[in-house]
């Protein structure tokens, strides 16, 4: 049979309740600081008072006794602290203090205590208590300690579980929420409430498990999955049984958040489910994420723009709709001296690299950089040369989910000038470090 703990964590409202101190030395006048930080009536009785007591007696902020400890003086108290010098009289305060049924303290002997003080590290909305149950104060400090030093981040975290609070989403809409470039850490705060408080999740293949495992347990989670010959071309559902399955949803009066890799209007058909759900008449919100390209850019080191190597970026698709006759891409317009973000683009990587070097006139031998689960477990780099693109993409199989980076900058990477070709580069790193 499992032991039981003696000690219940709880907090008090003392606003106005009677609370006394027997004691006016260094310990009893931080309790009695203590207890008038939160609004307790404090009567103190001692033979002597501190000069700190005394001062609080003389301007008034606390009723002072000087006697001995007597047992009327508990008449009418909430609480009781027993933190004079003398160990008889501390017990004689805690036995007469249980004998009614008042909760009691006694300074550092929490055998003798119906209620015991934590460590406490506070801030301007937050309070944290610490307890060992009396057992080792040391290692309470310590912890004590080591949030403190953390208080910043927990001033974060309060702000970020308050915007979470205000994002939990609404019976009967549809959320087009961004969930980022794949890791948990860089969605926004709102895709985070609002993926925590839905009824149903539907999304697709691209968003990873670390990121689905944060919707509530008894959420529904449907995967359209988007498969093809390459993973994420083609569609093994269409989209019109994704449009009617989230208007179904939203009319049964469900919460439903559409997550979309990356940013829901860059590339992810979020335009066109924001079209069918303003034609039905329901409601809807699209929540921006951090899409492919800042993100992979960021993991890979690759700057989009460089005052000396680029002053455009350009977001291009390298797949277009299986419906369309012919691109809409102008190649000849594309800034050879900026910086591609190709979305979609290892699995067409041949006609992809001829149609840059043949119609847009790019040089065989502009720099490339192919980031493969960018921001996730198991990113992977791959550097080279225009001309041997199609050659690498198919030699390292790389796959889908890739950004593909194409100008001077994709030889870039912040840590140092990239001189060799042909580099790939791993991170099996750790995700979710914080959500």
């Amino acid at each position: 049979m499992k032991t039981c703990e003696p000690w219940f964590p709880v907090f008090l409202d003392l606003r106005g309740a009677q609370v006394l101190v027997a004691g006016a030395g260094k310990v009893a006048a931080r309790k009695i600081d203590a207890l008038l930080a939160h609004g307790a009536a404090v009567t103190v009785v001692a033979k002597e008072f501190s000069a700190p007591v005394r001062r609080l007696v003389e301007d008034g902020r606390v009723r002072g006794t000087l006697s001995p400890f007597r047992p009327e003086h508990l008449e009418g108290m909430a609480l009781a602290f027993a933190a004079t010098s003398d160990p008889a009289a501390n017990r004689s305060v805690a036995r007469e203090a249980r004998h009614r049924n008042i909760p009691v303290n006694v300074a550092d002997v929490p055998a003798e205590c119906s209620f015991i003080l934590p460590a406490v590290v506070s801030g301007k909305e937050f309070t944290l208590a610490v307890s060992t149950g009396g057992k080792n104060p040391g290692a309470a400090r310590a912890i004590r300690e080591f949030l403190s030093d953390r208080k910043e981040e927990i001033v974060v975290r309060v702000e970020r579980g308050r915007r979470r609070k205000n994002a939990r989403p609404l019976p009967g809409t549809v959320y087009i929420v961004g969930a980022g470039p794949g890791d948990p850490d860089l969605l926004t705060v709102r895709a985070l409430g609002l993926l925590r408080g839905a009824d149903v999740v539907i999304h697709d293949y691209l968003v990873p498990e670390e990121i689905l495992s944060l919707a509530p347990a008894k959420a529904a989670r449907i995967c359209f999955a988007r498969r093809g010959k390459t993973a994420g071309h083609g569609s093994a559902l269409k989209q019109a049984a994704i449009h009617k399955t989230m208007a179904r949803l939203a009319r049964a009066g469900k919460s439903v958040v559409r997550l979309k890799s990356g940013d829901p209007l860059v590339f992810g058909r979020g335009g066109e489910e924001a079209e069918f759900f303003a034609a039905e008449g329901i409601p809807f919100e699209i929540v921006p994420g951090i899409t492919a390209a800042l993100g992979c850019a960021a993991a890979a080191g690759v700057p989009l723009t460089h005052r000396d190597l680029a002053s455009t970026v350009t977001l291009l698709t390298g797949h277009e709709a299986d419906d369309k006759t012919h691109t809409v891409i102008d190649w000849k317009r594309l800034p050879a001296n900026g910086t591609l973000a190709v979305y979609m683009g290892v699995a067409g990587a041949k006609v992809l690299t001829q149609n840059l070097v043949e119609k847009a006139e790019f040089p065989a031998d502009t720099p490339f950089a192919v980031v493969e689960n960018g921001t996730r477990r198991g990113q992977r780099v791959l550097r080279g040369r225009l001309a041997d693109l199609p050659r690498l993409v198919e030699e390292t199989g790389i796959r889908s989910p890739a950004l593909l980076f194409v100008g001077k900058t994709a030889e870039y990477a912040l840590a140092g000038l990239r001189t060799q070709e042909n580099i790939e580069e791993r991170n099996d790193g750790p995700v979710a470090q914080s959500v």
